[in-house]
């Protein structure tokens, strides 16, 4: 059964080849790469032989012709010149394909080419979403191109599943083949387009990762802070009590070395602090607790000045002692 069909198909495609013989070599091999595999697929499925499905061999290949743009095969008398202008230009360029083809390079590119079909269908899906995703921009809104997940109606979860259908179906189409030469046309024009779109959208990711290089880093700086905070919140003022829980007032803070203690000068515009003031008119920023007050909105939209509340503070219950002395130092007693 399998000799049968490969006969079949050698006839055929036999057939289909000899009416392109008025073309170049390269061109012949671009419009008719995937023939053979095209006619065992058809061949392999039941329902009439190559001729009762695709049509006369040289039907199809008219068809073909027609739906990449060619002239019907034999140039007629009025196109002559026209046609020995084509035969010249086709013989150089068909010399040029066959050098290309011995040179070892030449050859090695050609024999790998077929081998990244599979890699550009599971391209073909992806970038035709991308593209899908960008001509909806205008309409739905969006972010246009996305990486590495499209995002459909705002979604990257609906993306994520469209790609993956689109993938499928490209896939399945490679492996069908190019079809009729209507289809292999569209199939054609369809991949060149979304080749283009494919490059904008690497040059496209390629200047954003360049601006991403050349944006402004945040600076970060190390040294401490001015000011007193609490778990990272500055302290704008402090209050004193006693063991009893009386608040005290003009109390001064000072550190280890005597120097005084201010507390963080707060940008708040709603806050504003009434430093004490000594008496040859300076202030005194390390005397508490000092007096503030906030700007708060009132009926009419006017503001009113307020003075801020002293806290509320509960000493801890039980008396207070005093913490033990540490242990006395000296030299040792005399015997």
């Amino acid at each position: 059964m399998n000799d049968t069909i490969d006969a079949e198909v050698a006839r055929y495609a036999a057939a289909v080849r000899a009416a392109f013989a008025d073309r170049p070599g390269p061109e012949r091999e671009l419009l008719l790469e995937d023939l053979e595999d095209h006619l065992q697929e058809v061949a392999a499925e039941a329902g009439g032989s190559l001729a009762e499905r695709l049509g006369r061999p040289e039907a199809y290949a008219a068809e073909l012709r027609a739906s990449a743009g060619l002239p019907a095969a034999g140039p007629g008398a009025g196109g002559r010149r026209r046609g020995l202008r084509e035969s010249a230009a086709a013989r150089r360029l068909e010399r040029l394909w066959r050098g290309a083809r011995a040179h070892p390079a030449g050859r090695a590119v050609v024999e790998f080419l077929p081998e990244l079909r599979p890699a550009w269908w599971v391209a073909r899906g992806y970038v035709a979403v991308q593209a899908v995703a960008v001509a909806l921009t205008p309409l739905l809104g969006g972010g246009g191109l996305r990486f590495p997940i499209p995002e459909l109606f705002g979604s990257r979860v609906l993306g994520l599943l469209v790609t993956g259908a689109a993938v499928v179906a490209s896939v399945r189409l490679g492996r069908r083949g190019p079809g009729g030469a209507r289809r292999h046309a569209l199939t054609v024009l369809a991949n060149a387009a979304l080749g283009l779109f494919a490059v904008v959208m690497l040059a496209e990711l390629g200047a954003s990762e360049a601006a991403d290089d050349y944006r402004p880093q945040e600076v970060i700086f190390t040294q401490p802070a001015p000011g007193l905070r609490n778990d990272g919140v500055e302290i704008s003022n402090i209050f004193a009590f006693d063991a009893n829980g009386k608040p005290l007032r003009d109390v001064y803070l000072v550190d280890q070395d005597g120097s005084a203690i201010v507390a963080t000068s707060t940008d708040e515009p709603e806050l504003e602090p009434r430093l004490p003031l000594d008496r040859d008119g300076n202030p005194v920023p390390h005397r508490y607790p000092q007096q503030q007050e906030r700007l708060v909105p009132v009926d009419g939209g006017d503001m009113e000045r307020r003075p801020v509340p002293a806290p509320r503070f509960t000493p801890p219950p039980g008396p207070v002692r005093p913490p033990p002395a540490p242990p006395a130092t000296g030299p040792p007693a005399g015997p």
